[in-house]
């Protein structure tokens, strides 16, 4: 191979040179890696910005992530997401309502497995910034809807039977 390339043949000559190029960029993006002592800095910052209620909430999925499947047909305005706490698994899924200013919130809550956590009658919030939009209380199922003003950096509060509250951010969704 070396004996081909030494010949002189062009196109093979490019193909080298592309992985060279592409070997040389490799190996220099260990030196981009942030020292670890400063990543553990920013994460306690950041940590220590969130409101106690939002620590150890974990974001399963977010639709807006995900791409578009083939054979859909139109825009898809609706978020879909599935947060996990030490409590829950919430399902929520957010939708504009066509023609309106409103939107729809649609959700369950389910209890984490080996836990005794109870979903009936959780209350559940929707609001911006420090604006109650909508209000309910779930179902024995852990089911719940709400329809409010469509607005932007929402937030949904769940407030469970053991006197917590746990603070689900929807950013950017209703944006219009």
């Amino acid at each position: 191979m070396q004996q081909h390339i030494n010949d002189g043949c062009p196109p093979c000559a490019a193909t080298l040179k592309t992985w060279q190029d592409v070997l040389a960029i490799t190996a220099s993006e260990g030196e981009l890696t942030p020292p670890a002592d400063v990543v553990r800095v920013v994460k306690a910052q950041l940590a220590a910005m969130l409101p106690a209620s939002s620590r150890g909430i974990r974001l399963l999925f977010d639709s807006r992530l995900e791409p578009v499947t083939a054979g859909i047909r139109g825009s898809v305005a609706a978020g879909q997401f599935l947060f996990e706490t030490d409590l829950y698994y919430i399902d929520l899924r957010l939708e504009p309502r066509q023609g309106t200013e409103k939107a729809c919130l649609v959700g369950q809550i389910l209890p984490q497995r080996g836990t005794q956590s109870r979903t009936e009658g959780v209350t559940v919030r929707v609001r911006h910034k420090e604006t109650l939009l909508a209000e309910t209380i779930a179902n024995q199922f852990g089911e719940f809807q709400l329809e409010f003003d469509a607005v932007d950096d929402l937030y949904v509060s769940i407030s469970g039977n053991e006197g917590s509250e746990i603070l689900l951010p929807l950013y950017g969704v209703c944006a219009k």
